[in-house]
């Protein structure tokens, strides 16, 4: 079967080396090698089989006389080789069948989240997916092991370097007397005199400027502090300066998708090198997930019109952007920071969290404008199915409301090719599990313990819908998300949560102003209406998909968190929710005050508690929002928990 295999590349090969090469095509090499074959340690996936991982660089050129690429930003201040194009590169990374003929001929991309690496969820291989990973943000550096870009700097027409004002925020959390923090970007002029560094406590206080002799650059790249006494650990530190030598980091958007459109359509590279994917024919589809950083990349590579390739067909036939709330990204702008998620506390300040934040065209009255994240692909015909989905922490600190509401928070409807779905409890990225280990005590800079509710799951489940979706046209399940016409969505302090004894509920939410980003630190002016979801009598969210850890709960799983004292106490502790165990019987319920019912309370016996858990995994599973495996997994992590005693 492995000759069968090689001799199908040599006929790939053979026939590339005869076709003409199209001279539109954005890739003009791709050198990919077989860096591990077998993959994952010779595991067989069903009838799959084995995977294997290529690994290489994929290089390319733009044209920026193409309207396609008028908006990337600094496009025009980077270099061009002999024809006038711009050159990049990028890591490529792709997991594999060993016997392609096994291939499902569906492209699964995932974007990497910092250039991480990695071949995702089992799932995914044993329905027999090409997985790929191409590196788009290029303010990182290369590794043998992450997938970034390589993408140019821009340079004015005679050389010179490109300067410009750059905004730093660094928050340290700890005691320290004096810091040292990297920038960004270099310094032109490494002098304080030429910068300015301010402190202030919190979001909404005042700046306090720190004088020169308070801090000084250590080398053209780093900085040191002497911290003032009367800042905590918690504290936000502001530098702006004048910056050098901007990336155009814009072309990470072209790089996913000029690599993504050749694995799709083209037999091979400009130079004849064959498609790694073509021996059995080309891709029928691609989708794309997208977690954390890297689902506001896919919000943001959607709105700015890069779902349609150079020769107008489409990328992405479905993208899942994950716990990306209503956010696009810090990317497209000179002396871009992607890195960067506007939080409550931190980030907060940094461009790529103003409207559009629906994915209709919705008027904002805020903005006084219309506009939405379907606008460019609608007008293309490129516009993917998508299946949004978002954690409880994105609630509180990316603002998921807007996703359907306006700036009023006044109701919106989803277009037809979008789902939602909101995942209660969950802190950002899910925990590791409510009976996977025992509750970590310790919170660290924040007030309570995180969120353990997992998240992984249900994501599984909503990316295998929306392969169906895309494939074979089979709708995924209707959008479970909270909504103002429910009455799901209310005013962060109204919600109805209830007063647990030693726990301190404020409504605290990651505002959002209309922001004026051509002064630095930004203005903001008018407030957008954020909204966050109502809970039940025990303080867990009411709407959206409840894991059966929340269905049948042994504690009270929030999205939020606050931090504690000596580290801007009071305000939101980024995106780690919040978990309040029940007590254990009604008399230690009744002795603390606590109106919630009690462990022994709601499950009698162990079986009463398991019962509840495997009733609530089956519903999930038949509403086609967990997979079977999952569901067996989390009912035998209950049986083994030993909650509600032993019978």
């Amino acid at each position: 079967m492995r000759v069968t295999h090689q001799v199908a590349l040599v006929v790939a090969t053979f026939i590339a080396s005869i076709i003409t090469i199209d001279a539109s095509a954005q890739i003009t090499r791709v050198d990919l090698e077989v860096v591990e074959s077998p993959a994952f340690e010779g595991e067989r996936f069903g009838s799959v089989g084995q995977y294997e991982r290529l690994r290489g660089v994929a290089y390319a050129e733009v044209d920026p006389g193409d309207m396609r690429h008028r908006g990337i930003v600094d496009l025009d201040k980077a270099p061009l080789n002999a024809k006038g194009l711009v050159e990049y590169s990028t890591t490529v990374e792709i997991y594999r069948p060993i016997d392609l003929r096994r291939w499902n001929k569906t492209i699964y991309h995932i974007v990497p989240n910092r250039g991480g690496a990695g071949a995702g969820d089992r799932v995914f291989r044993e329905m027999g997916f090409a997985i790929v990973r191409v590196g788009w943000q290029g303010d990182l550096t290369a590794t043998d092991t992450n997938v970034v870009p390589s993408l140019p700097v821009a340079k004015y027409d005679n050389g010179s370097m490109v300067i410009g004002p750059s905004l730093e925020e660094f928050i340290f959390n700890d005691d320290e007397s004096v810091s040292e923090a990297n920038l960004s970007y270099a310094a032109a002029a490494p002098m304080p005199a030429m910068g300015s560094l301010t402190v202030r406590a919190r979001q909404g206080a005042p700046r306090v400027q720190v004088e020169e002799g308070g801090w000084s650059y250590v080398n053209e790249s780093r900085i040191r502090i002497n911290r003032p006494a009367e800042f905590d650990g918690g504290a936000i530190y502001e530098l702006v300066y004048l910056a050098k030598d901007p990336i155009v980091l814009g072309l990470g958007f072209a790089a996913i998708r000029d690599v993504i459109s050749f694995l799709r359509y083209e037999i091979a590279d400009s130079e004849g090198n064959g498609n790694p994917l073509a021996s059995v024919g080309l891709a029928d589809a691609a989708i794309s997930l997208g977690v954390s950083q890297s689902g506001r990349f896919l919000r943001d590579m959607l709105y700015q019109g890069f779902n349609e390739d150079v020769e107008g067909r489409i990328v992405f036939d479905g993208m899942h952007p994950n716990i990306a709330g209503s956010r696009k990204t810090f990317t497209n702008y000179q002396f871009g920071q992607p890195g960067r998620w506007q939080k409550q506390h931190e980030d907060h300040v940094y461009p790529g969290d103003q409207s559009p934040f629906t994915y209709g065209t919705v008027y904002d009255p805020i903005r006084d404008r219309a506009d939405g994240l379907l606008v460019r692909c609608s007008a293309s015909n490129t516009c993917p199915k998508i299946i949004h989905s978002d954690g409880e922490a994105e609630i509180w600190q990316a603002r998921s409301s807007l996703i359907v509401t306006d700036g009023l928070g006044e109701h919106v409807d989803l277009p037809d090719n979008v789902r939602a779905y909101l995942i209660a409890g969950t802190p950002h990225g899910g925990g590791r599990g409510v009976h996977a280990g025992e509750i970590v005590a310790d919170a660290g800079i924040c007030q309570n313990p995180n969120s353990p509710l997992p998240m992984s799951p249900i994501r599984r489940a909503l990316t295998v819908a929306l392969y169906g979706w895309v494939v074979d046209g089979t709708e995924p399940p209707p959008s479970r998300f909270p909504s103002v016409p429910l009455g799901t969505l209310l005013p962060p302090t109204s919600i109805g949560f209830p007063d647990i004894p030693g726990v301190t509920f404020t409504g605290s939410v990651n505002t959002l102003r209309l922001s004026n980003f051509s002064v630095y630190p930004p203005l903001e002016g008018a407030e957008y209406v954020v909204l966050a979801g109502r809970v039940d009598r025990d303080g867990n969210m009411m709407a959206g998909i409840r894991h059966p850890d929340l269905s049948v709960p042994i504690g009270t799983y929030t999205g939020w968190n606050l931090r504690r004292e000596g580290f801007a106490e009071g305000a939101q502790c980024a995106g780690a929710g919040s978990y309040f165990p029940f007590a254990d019987d009604r008399e230690a319920r009744e002795a603390s005050g606590d109106p919630r019912l009690s462990i022994e309370e709601r499950y009698p016996t162990h079986e009463s508690y398991v019962t509840a858990v495997a009733q609530a995994a089956d519903r999930l599973v038949q509403e086609r929002l967990l997979l079977q495996d999952d569901a067996s997994a989390i009912i035998e992590l209950a049986r083994a928990s030993g909650v509600g005693g032993t019978n």
